[in-house]
């Protein structure tokens, strides 16, 4: 029962990570007037407007360091659709950037936005 609970939160972050629509400084407008966010922090506040209530109910009831579960569900839809695949990805050298690196793997870069988010989500670093 519990890992089909935590399946289906996985799945449903994973939704919600996939939508980008939020305009901030660290973004920039395409031609079809949304918004992509250009640095690591400008992905962090993107997904974190976007998730729904229960997202942020299961965000809160997380542990940090139980973030990892979320790795193949949430983080694949992060690494997949902010492009941190890509050898150029200016999020995945800014979330290197942020930590002293000069890059880092498309993996390390998704665990520091989820992180980014769950600070949010739980008021750290406010």
């Amino acid at each position: 029962m519990k890992v089909l609970l935590i399946a289906s939160i996985s799945i449903f972050i994973l939704s919600c990570a996939t939508q980008v629509k939020e305009s901030s400084e660290e973004t920039k407008a395409n031609d079809s007037s949304e918004s992509i966010p250009t640095t690591c922090k400008g992905a962090i506040q993107t997904i974190a407007n976007e998730l729904d209530e229960d997202s942020v109910k299961t965000l809160k009831e997380t542990k940090r360091e139980d973030l990892v579960m979320f790795h193949f569900s949430w983080g694949m839809g992060i690494r997949n659709s902010y492009g941190l695949w890509s050898e150029n990805s200016a999020i995945r050298l800014s979330c290197a950037e942020q930590i002293g690196e000069k890059d880092i793997h498309p993996d390390n870069a998704s665990g520091i936005i989820m992180e980014g988010v769950w600070e949010l989500v739980n008021g750290a670093n406010m």
